[in-house]
């Protein structure tokens, strides 16, 4: 079985793909194996000579950023997909778990490095194998830590909270804006592709409310059902645009938003988990990464809901007003800084509401996939955005959506 092997453990390649983090006992590597301290050694020196492979050629990329020369390992206290491991305290290795789980990653953050966009966390560069079968694949990226931030889940539904309660309106949407439109002016690059035609965007669309119908059942499934054909309507009248197509985050959303004092960055360039590889890596417009991200901005709205224990229609009403307003408020700001930035095209604003429907009911399919547990943040979106269909509103009285107790 093929090994990249270091002083302290080793990345396993499995014959599915999958790449097993061990340490120098072969049992899963954690924060203190000194495995991850072994990998970023060798990407901050610029060469992987301290390492082995058991096959094939590694290769250590670094950019011009300066780094600690710390390598103590601390855990990170969050449910991720890969392996994340502090180090040194101010950088932030992440071991890839899937053989070719974070190519993407290492692409656009060393452009957004060269381009010098301050929007994401300082990256270091990242470890390289090239196995003679499998090809090329990025196994770690390393990049700064940013301190004391928090993710936008618990930033974002605590200022909603708070302005709930009587503070200040939050305004953390037209930040937001701004950061998406440096990034994205940042990816442009000097060939754009023509936008996927209507056709090409409804076909990716197709289906995924069926899927959502025959997995999500009980309360949420009911009140799914009533707005089925609503929903069917507007993802099939998604138009055709003419706003070119290039890199995009492609999973964007509050979660992958760290806040510290006042400042945003940006984070997890993967792509979307739930599409294949190929096509999580096509070049999109600027729309789909707006409408993944103010689609998150309604689930704010219900993540707010579950931390204030409010479930009355005046509360739920105002609280999913916030959500319709700070959407706006986004799109505003993003185009006003694109224009800025020389690209006052870049998004059509057409296309966004079969966008935002989509994506919701994606977050449905992953929340039974993945986490059921998030299944009431999209079903108090969808609840709350569409209306019910005119031929089921008769009959018999709809379950109330209710947050779940904390």
């Amino acid at each position: 079985m093929d090994e990249v092997r270091a002083v302290h453990g080793c990345l396993r390649l499995e014959p599915d793909g999958v790449l097993a983090a061990l340490d120098a006992r072969g049992l899963p590597a954690a924060a203190g194996a000194g495995l991850a301290a072994d990998l970023t050694a060798a990407v901050l020196a610029g060469d992987a000579g301290s390492l082995t492979a058991s096959a094939g050629e590694l290769h250590a990329v670094r950019t011009r950023l300066a780094a600690g020369s710390g390598l103590e390992e601390t855990a990170v206290p969050v449910d991720m997909t890969n392996l994340s491991v502090v180090v040194g305290r101010d950088k932030i290795i992440k071991l890839v778990r899937q053989w070719g789980g974070a190519d993407r990653s290492a692409r656009l953050l060393a452009r957004l490095a060269d381009a010098g966009v301050d929007a994401v966390p300082g990256y270091y560069g990242s470890l390289v194998w090239e196995h003679p079968v499998h090809g090329r694949s990025t196994l770690a990226l390393v990049s700064a830590v940013i301190p004391d931030a928090e993710d936008g889940w618990t930033w974002a539904a605590d200022d909603v909270a708070a302005w709930f309660r009587g503070g200040p309106l939050p305004d953390f949407p037209a930040a937001l804006g701004r950061l998406t439109a440096e990034v994205h002016a940042a990816l442009f690059g000097p060939d754009p592709l023509p936008a996927p035609g209507a056709a090409e965007v409804r076909a990716r669309a197709d289906g995924v409310l069926d899927v959502a119908l025959a997995l999500t059942g009980g309360d949420a499934g009911a009140r799914l059902a009533n707005r089925a054909e609503r929903l069917r309507s507007l993802l099939a009248a998604i138009p055709e645009t003419a706003a070119p197509a290039f890199d995009l985050h492609g999973d964007l959303h509050v979660g992958q938003v760290l806040r510290s004092g006042d400042k945003y960055w940006l984070l997890d360039f993967d792509g979307d988990p739930q599409l294949p590889d190929a096509e999580r890596d096509r070049p999109d417009t600027a729309a789909r990464d707006v409408a993944h991200l103010a689609a998150s901005l309604e689930m704010v709205a219900s993540v707010a809901a579950k931390r204030l224990q409010v479930a009355d229609t005046a509360s739920l009403d105002r609280l999913y007003g916030w959500a319709r307003n700070a959407q706006q408020e986004l799109v505003q700001s993003y185009r006003a800084a694109a224009a800025g930035a020389g690209f006052p095209d870049l998004l059509d604003a057409e296309v966004l509401p079969g966008l935002v429907a989509e994506q919701l009911l994606r977050e449905l399919i992953y929340a039974h996939r993945f986490l059921p547990r998030w299944q009431y943040a999209a079903d108090g979106a969808i609840t709350h955005r569409f209306e019910r269909d005119p031929s089921r509103t008769a009959q018999t009285k709809e379950p109330a959506w209710t947050p779940p107790a904390l």
